[in-house]
Order: structure tokens, then C-alpha cells, then sequence
């Protein structure tokens, strides 16, 4: 093609053309640059065709890890419920009037503890290596972005009423509660009256001063978990629903 212009030109000039020569030399180089700019744009489309595969990528890694989270967050969340339940329970309760089996499994509840631990490998792989800006949804950008902060506010919840327990509850029963490790773990049978005095050490136990004091504590440090949780939960759901309908946009 090159040749064939050229070809042209040196015809014009050889037939001392010259006017036709300059309008030749602006259309061809009108040519060139239309040339450029078309070249330029299927760069620019095929460009954008890479960034939206990325970005429909991301959002859904992101969904699937979003959605395995929110399960594990209401496991472990119904769990913190159970373990609240049980407080009340065995505060609120005659004991005496209680089975043997209800009691044990009630201080199972009072004394075990929980944490909500998220996968967060696309997360973070997303925000640290800067693929966020891939997410041309400026909302779903923000809420990704603001996510982890809620969720640090939430563990600290549960971290705060763990510890306090780690640091305060479990050696005070420790130093006060005879337990039995076969009772506890079912290895054995034992007798209605081996089962009486392990009861009656439990209430003892429990209606002590210390006890109580200690479930005010625990339970206090606790509120913060139901104040946090919720937020968290409905900020998951608000993220869920936002890259659902941003993965529609590309099916």
C-alpha cells in the first residue's frame, strides 16, 4: 500500500502537478492519522474487554468468599447466642431443681468459647495488590473498602470477653471446682449419687460470690459481641447483594 501511495506521488510531481500533489499529501495524511486512530481505539476496546474479564473475575472470587463467610459468621454467631442462653440459664434458674445432665451441659456452655474466623485470601489478595480499582461500582468499591475496619471491631468483641474469661473465669474454676475427667468426657458410668455430689459441687459453684461477679463481667464484655455482630452481618449481606448484581451485568 505504502508503495502504491508512493508510486502516485512521484507521478504527480514528474507531471509538475503540484496543487493536485498538496491535496494528495493532506489526504493521505488524513489517511494515516484515521489509520492511527482506529488502531488506537481497537487498542484502547481490547484493553477495556481485558480490564471488565478482571474485574468480573474479582467480583466473582469475591462472591464466593463472601458467601462461605457469612455461613461460618452465623455458626459461630448462633454459637455466642447459645453461650449468652446458657449464662442466663444457670443465673436465672433453681438449680437444685435442674438434672444432672441439664446442669453439666449448661456449664458446658457458660465456660466455652468462641471466635469468628473468616477465609480472607481474595480479600486481601483484592485490596493489597491494588485490583480493587479493577470495580467500577464506586459503592461496592467504598463497602470493600470500609469491610475490614467493621470486621476488627467485631473480633475485638470477641476478643475482649475471651480473654477476660482466659484471664479470670476458667482459673477460678480451676481453683474451686473438683472435676472429674471421666464424667466430664463420658468414659465411664457413674452412680446417681457419684452424680448427686458432683451436682451439689457445681451449685456450690456456682452461686458463690465470685461466680456471679465473674458472670457479670463476661456477660457485660458479651454485649459488645451482639452490638458489633449485627452490624457486621448486614454489611456482609449489603457487600453479597451489591456483587450479585454486578456478576448479572456480565451473564
Amino acid at each position: 500500500m505504502i508503495k502504491f501511495f508512493n508510486k502516485i506521488r512521484k507521478q504527480l510531481l514528474y507531471e509538475n502537478q503540484t496543487g493536485r500533489y498538496l491535496k494528495y499529501a493532506v489526504g493521505e495524511i488524513v489517511l494515516v492519522m484515521i489509520g492511527i486512530l482506529l488502531a488506537l481505539q481497537v487498542n484502547n476496546w481490547n484493553q477495556e474487554r481485558q480490564l471488565k474479564k478482571e474485574e468480573a473475575k474479582v467480583l466473582k472470587s469475591l462472591h464466593q468468599e463472601f458467601i462461605e463467610n457469612r455461613v461460618r459468621f452465623d455458626e459461630i454467631y448462633q454459637l455466642q447466642l447459645y453461650r449468652k442462653k446458657c449464662i442466663n440459664a444457670v443465673m436465672s434458674n433453681n438449680l437444685t431443681e435442674l438434672p444432672f445432665d441439664s446442669l453439666k451441659t449448661l456449664m458446658g456452655g457458660v465456660t466455652q468459647q468462641w471466635t469468628y474466623d473468616p477465609f480472607q485470601s481474595i480479600y486481601k489478595s483484592v485490596i493489597n495488590s491494588g485490583k480493587i480499582e479493577l470495580i467500577t461500582n464506586d459503592v461496592l468499591k467504598k463497602e470493600l473498602s470500609e469491610f475490614q475496619d467493621l470486621l476488627n471491631d467485631y473480633k475485638e468483641e470477641e476478643l475482649n470477653a475471651n480473654e477476660f474469661a482466659a484471664s479470670n473465669l476458667y482459673p477460678f474454676i480451676i481453683d474451686n471446682h473438683k472435676m472429674d475427667f471421666n464424667l466430664i468426657f463420658n468414659n465411664i458410668e457413674i452412680t446417681e449419687e457419684e452424680k448427686s455430689i458432683y451436682k451439689n459441687n457445681m451449685i456450690k459453684l456456682v452461686e458463690s460470690d465470685k461466680f456471679e461477679n465473674l458472670m457479670v463481667y463476661v456477660y457485660s464484655y458479651m454485649f459488645g459481641i451482639f452490638t458489633e455482630g449485627p452490624i457486621l452481618k448486614e454489611e456482609m449481606i449489603s457487600i453479597t447483594n451489591l456483587l450479585e448484581l454486578e456478576i448479572k451485568e456480565y451473564n
